[in-house]
């Protein structure tokens, strides 16, 4: 049997080729499987021990081989490896899983990606994730890793925007989130608080800007994290959440509370956030943040609407905070 992996998702052939391993493994409890990395080793004598590998024996028991990057080899290797693949596809071992695992990008016109998608039993290609289909693939992971598990529309749309294309990234984040909230329904805070630490640190930088008077300053460290795969869209998402417990931290310090374990225990917020908002909350009245706050709802409406480009209105939320 030939199964032939491929695509520009590295992290998605390696992950499938994995489960492929542990699947053998499973069905063919003490079998051998031998893995080759045509990448680190690809001479011809390293070819020829891997193909060495292949040969079923005189009691035909079952093994998997997986040769690791096939079209790194050079010219002389592959066309080794090719002649070995015909006879091993007229021979139809059935007692050897061959399994060819390349991560990367490969030409259609290529002699052996020809020969693997004629030949193989089976053919999975897992090409570049393209940002119209981030979505579903995203629905589609958590399903996989928490059945239960849902996004609120704009957690799951500031996700999307924030991770990007990522694939690693994305199945990482997705596991963060299923461990902190099983079963649960992930809002925007749960997402800013477990994926968006460069986020936080750089919004609330901004703040401090602000606070200092800096609005030239507050207003290029936005715009900078705004013009990357973050948008505009989501940076006001996440300044809306920022404000938002630096109210509470606001209204906790106006009821007497200054110490920050204190004001954690009444807020429910962590401690270290508590302690970084504690410097700074004493420049913001308890007025200006609920301003802030009323300004971030009427743009958001405003966005919604399709009213407004979101890089103007985070231009607003500076110059008006």
């Amino acid at each position: 049997m030939i199964i032939f992996l491929h695509g520009e998702e590295g992290f998605l052939v390696n992950r499938r080729r994995l489960e492929l391993q542990k699947t053998f493994a499973r069905k063919y409890p003490g079998a051998d499987v031998f893995i080759f990395d045509f990448e680190d080793q690809g001479t011809i004598e390293n070819v020829r021990r891997a193909l060495a590998a292949c040969d079923a024996g005189l009691f035909a028991e079952q093994k998997m081989v997986i040769f690791l990057h096939p079209f790194e080899l050079s010219e002389t290797a592959q066309e080794t490896l090719l002649n070995f693949l015909q006879n091993f596809a007229d021979k139809n071992a059935e007692e050897v899983t061959l399994l060819l695992v390349h991560p990367d990008k490969i030409k259609k016109t290529h002699t052996l990606s020809r020969f693997l998608e004629k030949h193989s039993d089976k053919t999975e290609t897992f090409p570049k994730l393209q940002p119209k289909d981030g979505t579903s693939f995203i629905l589609r992971e958590l399903n996989a890793i928490d059945a239960k598990a849902k996004f609120s529309s704009s957690a799951l749309r500031i996700f999307s925007e924030f991770i990007g294309t990522d694939t690693a990234r994305i199945v990482t984040e997705l596991e963060k989130l299923a461990a902190f909230k099983p079963g649960g329904v992930f809002e925007v805070g749960d997402v800013s608080l477990l994926i968006a630490n460069a986020a936080e640190k750089n919004i609330f930088s901004a703040l401090d800007a602000l606070v200092s008077g800096d609005k030239k300053r507050a207003l290029l460290l936005l715009r900078r994290f705004a013009e990357g795969e973050q948008g505009a869209y989501s940076v006001l998402a996440m300044c809306a959440w920022q404000v938002r417990r630096l109210l509470l931290v606001r209204e906790a310090f106006d009821q007497g509370a200054r110490n920050a374990s204190n004001i954690a225990a009444q807020t429910k917020l962590q401690s270290f956030v508590v302690q970084r908002m504690l410097s700074a909350v004493k420049n913001f009245p308890l007025s200006r943040i609920r301003r802030g706050l009323a300004m971030l709802s009427d743009l958001d409406t405003e966005l919604k609407r399709g009213g407004m480009d979101p890089l103007v209105a985070l231009d607003l939320f500076v110059w008006k905070f």
